[in-house]
């Protein structure tokens, strides 16, 4: 009776989403444009340079550099997802629960806290361009990575492995540069379609919905985080509101992004509720660090 009702339901919307897409193929088209250009303009320029560095700090060692250092649980994990950026938490998670390295109980904490934006989106796309202010992007950056830090020491002793054991094959130079770029381009591929996606259905729900503006883009940034924090920059508020409500965008992460993560790890039995509630943790603690910044010291 419930795979009944759910595949009425998808029926359902698929059928209403063929009726949109004939009635008003403007909104459509229009919704496509506006996700291309927020990826040409404020994706783009700000991930892909940043996924070609990221490549070269791990294949020449410096990613295994910080592992030896700090020996905590999961460094290694967690100093990749660092410098990648999400969702790439999620493949190493995945190549890790392959090789039997982490559990199905630390792989749903450790793919919850390792969902780190991408520092040169945050601090320049977010900061620079769309606040203005280099340090307030540098600010909310730190602030998701304390918030996800303090989460994960809580679950610390929860926790089974310590370190992992880590095999770096390094590549030539040019070996290095030829393989980032198809595997980033591929990368960024999925990221302009799921930006397409998500952007195109939140923009139907609200041509017929209608919502106070600010509302309007922190939906669409549960959707899809980057044309959400996109919106909310434009809107005429306060840069007080602006940081914390795109703090917790940028804390959540988006559906979109969430799905693109959990497509990796689609082969194991991953409780996506244990990830959701320690997600939400998160963004309880990103969102009382901004509060508490901007009441007290802007």
């Amino acid at each position: 009776m419930i795979k009944f009702i759910k595949s009425s339901f998808i029926l359902l919307f698929f059928s209403l989403m063929i009726i949109v897409f004939l009635s008003n193929p403007n909104l459509i088209m229009d919704s496509v444009n506006y996700s291309v250009s927020v990826f040409l303009t404020n994706v783009l320029p700000s991930l892909f340079p940043f996924f070609i560095l990221a490549d070269a700090l791990i294949n020449y060692g410096y990613v295994y550099f910080l592992n030896r250092i700090f020996r905590f649980k999961y460094s290694y994990l967690i100093f990749l997802s660092l410098f990648s950026g999400l969702p790439s938490n999620a493949k190493y998670i995945s190549k890790l629960l392959e090789s039997g390295d982490i559990s199905l109980k630390d792989a749903e904490v450790m793919m919850a806290v390792t969902f780190f934006p991408n520092p040169m989106f945050v601090v320049g796309s977010v900061g620079a361009l769309m606040l203005s202010n280099v340090n307030l992007g540098i600010f909310i950056l730190v602030s998701i990575y304390i918030s996800n830090f303090i989460v994960y020491l809580f679950n610390y002793r929860v926790l089974d492995k310590g370190n992992i054991s880590i095999h770096n094959n390094r590549l030539k130079f040019t070996s290095l540069i030829k393989t980032s770029i198809i595997n980033n381009a591929k990368t960024l591929v999925v990221i302009l379609g799921t930006i397409v996606i998500f952007t195109t259905l939140s923009n139907v729900i609200f041509y017929y919905v209608d919502v106070p503006s600010v509302i309007e883009a922190f939906i669409t940034g549960i959707f899809e985080m980057t044309s959400g924090v996109k919106k909310m920059s434009t809107l005429d508020l306060s840069t007080h509101f602006k940081v914390i409500l795109i703090s917790v965008l940028l804390a959540f992460s988006g559906i979109s992004v969430l799905c693109q993560a959990l497509s990796m790890v689609n082969d194991y039995k991953i409780n996506v509720k244990n990830i959701i509630n320690i997600k939400l943790c998160v963004v309880f603690l990103t969102l009382l660090i901004n509060y508490f910044y901007v009441v007290f010291f802007m």
